[in-house]
């Protein structure tokens, strides 16, 4: 009796810590700085992959007619050219910090099928 308890709970223990390892997995969000997607280059061509950085001042191009939002991010002294195509999302401008999830294509543009605002830290008011 004792010995088919003790592989019940073995088994009990083993689902659950297989239960636990792919819903941790699942939730584990990776990306890359600017610098580190420029670096990689032909590595991430054509993959998703997630890229942080902070908008470009003057680099925001808005075609509302064809929904495209064509824009650079910046990570130090690197720069990458990102195009959107959909709405421009809630409080996105000028030194804004982004998360971008989209593909790295061959021609060096990021063609971005989601972009993320990142809360600013603390909020001021207005001067």
């Amino acid at each position: 009796m004792r010995k088919w308890l003790l592989i019940g709970i073995i088994i009990i223990c083993i689902a659950l810590g297989f239960l636990i390892y792919t819903s941790f997995g699942n939730s584990v969000t990776y990306y890359v700085t600017v610098g580190e997607l420029i670096q990689r280059d032909s590595d991430v061509y054509d993959s998703t992959i997630r890229v942080i950085g902070k908008v470009v001042d003057d680099s925001i191009d808005w075609n509302a007619e064809e929904l495209e939002l064509r824009f650079s991010i910046e990570e130090g002294n690197a720069t990458l050219p990102v195009i959107y195509n959909n709405t421009i999302p809630n409080g996105f401008g000028p030194g804004a910090d982004v998360l971008v999830e989209g593909k790295y294509h061959t021609d060096n543009v990021f063609r971005a099928s989601t972009i993320l605002m990142q809360c600013p830290s603390k909020y001021q008011p207005e001067d």
